[in-house]
């Protein structure tokens, strides 16, 4: 007996822990809910949070002119390849031999003869008349480009900036003209769909890219947590107005306070479930005593670091197996898809840059120069024999194939075959333009002959339908006389 007491005790004290652990589950809402939240708040308070952060906000899916061009990254290869595609290649050789060249210059580690042998390579190969991967640039850039690195006697040593107008020049033109194109290019979004399906990918790559972005979004309010992605952006516009000071201080007090009264306060509409200590310290740094002062950049670091910590441990694995990001990578697939048949489609035309009326004596015409959409057309030809401007539609494939030895008729009761009238007029069709001879008389002779025979033919069948009828008939009255 005391033994069934015993384990009915048992029971009882695991019925009520159960019911405990459910309350306390109860009570906790929002961010607390999770059991290693505590953990992430004592790590949130940490003085290094900021500078993580810091390293977080980007996205390699959609880098900028100056972090693809100057931080080491596999993207550079898809641009290089989209610029050749462009014939604008020089642009971009020119702009990584001045950066190394520069690089060098402030070494101090070359001697000044080296620095001007490898400035003058430089002016050689890009700015002089017969260069070979000329830059379009006038004559007073490239006198005084020259003059700075060939000084006068009174000046010995070359200019390390000498070519500082032709940097900023060309730079402009691949910032206003190429990179825009370049994003909206297959190869950009062939690099997309490589980071997308490799184990590299994280959240911030997400977060910082509108496109993707938006699906993770329409993931995240199918999983109930938006409130988590519209607070992540909302302290993001924040810290940005803040660090580039597009607003006065006390502009980024009312963004601060709406915030608070949305997300963390006890009364928010939106709450998250910050612990009180993580509030206060946000009211500290809010309500500054110098009301001009404004709030700090690290205001919500806090928080903003608790949520992504949520975000890439409980959701962006869910992200990755959803449909909705299958549909992201299918639409991005499609958008390549649609890329190359308009190449395939859209009429020639070359590219010409804003400068290309300085050297128009040296210019090459534009029907010698084979563009990319000619060049994605041949390689799609010899990829595809199929595809051909001279290769015959559905329709004519079946009236060639009727009009030859595939041609029917049928046979009449009298026993003859009839060719049907369509066939004869294809093949007829088909025979004239075989033959070489246009001559008309010739072909009403030829005309006259075969309604001849046909006639001769008709008069021999139906003398034989009419002996054939008299031999019954005669048949049919001798059995009757009998």
């Amino acid at each position: 007996m005391s033994i069934f007491r015993l384990f009915s005790n048992t029971n009882k004290e695991k019925t009520r822990e159960r019911s405990r652990s459910r309350n306390r589950a109860e009570n906790l809402s929002g961010v607390q809910q999770w059991p290693y939240y505590r953990d992430l708040a004592i790590q949130s308070g940490h003085f290094t949070i900021p500078s993580e952060l810091a390293s977080l906000r980007h996205s390699r899916l959609n880098r900028s002119l100056y972090n693809l061009v100057y931080t080491p990254n596999d993207e550079l290869n898809y641009f290089i390849l989209f610029m050749e595609s462009c014939s604008l290649s020089a642009y971009l050789k020119f702009i990584l031999d001045v950066h190394a060249f520069e690089k060098l210059s402030r070494q101090h580690s070359a001697k000044n003869s080296d620095q001007q042998t490898a400035a003058l390579t430089l002016f050689h190969r890009y700015f002089a008349i017969d260069a070979k991967y000329p830059i379009p640039i006038d004559d007073d850039m490239r006198q005084t480009t020259f003059s700075l690195i060939c000084p006068s006697s009174d000046i010995t040593e070359t200019d390390s900036d000498c070519f500082r107008m032709g940097r900023e020049y060309v730079w402009n033109l691949i910032e206003q003209n190429a990179y825009p194109s370049y994003l909206t290019s297959a190869y950009h979004i062939n690099y997309q769909l490589k980071m997308l399906t490799c184990n590299e990918l994280q959240l911030h790559d997400i977060l910082y890219n509108n496109s993707s972005l938006s699906y993770f979004m329409e993931f995240s309010e199918q999983e109930k947590v938006i409130d988590l992605v519209r607070f992540w952006l909302a302290i993001e516009h924040f810290y940005q107005s803040t660090i580039n000071r597009m607003i006065d201080n006390q502009t980024l007090t009312e963004n601060a306070l709406n915030i608070y009264d949305k997300y963390i306060s006890l009364q928010a509409s939106s709450r998250l479930g910050f612990d009180d200590a993580i509030r206060a310290r946000i009211e500290c740094s809010i309500c500054q005593p110098d009301m001009d002062a404004g709030p700090s950049s690290d205001t919500f670091d806090q928080t903003a670091w608790i949520i992504y910590a949520i975000l890439q441990r409980e959701y962006f694995p869910r992200f990755l197996q959803s449909v909705i990001f299958c549909r992201h990578i299918s639409d991005l697939m499609l958008k390549i898809r649609n890329e190359e048949t308009a190449l395939t489609s859209r009429p020639v035309k070359t590219v010409e840059s804003d400068a290309a009326s300085i050297n128009s004596d040296n210019m090459v015409p534009s029907s010698a120069v084979p563009t990319a959409a000619s060049a994605t057309t041949q390689s799609n030809r010899q990829r595809n024999p199929s595809v051909s401007s001279s290769c015959p539609s559905l329709n004519q494939e079946l009236a060639i194939k009727s009009m030859g030895k595939y041609s029917m008729g049928y046979i009449d009761p009298l026993g003859r075959f009839i060719r049907d009238p369509d066939v004869d007029s294809l093949d007829s069709a088909s025979s004239s333009q075989r033959k070489t001879s246009s001559n008309p008389i010739q072909f009403l002779t030829n005309l006259v002959r075969n309604e001849q025979d046909e006639v001769a033919m008709d008069e021999a069948a139906a003398r034989f339908a009419e002996t054939f009828i008299n031999e019954i008939t005669t048949m049919t009255a001798n059995l009757d006389n009998q």
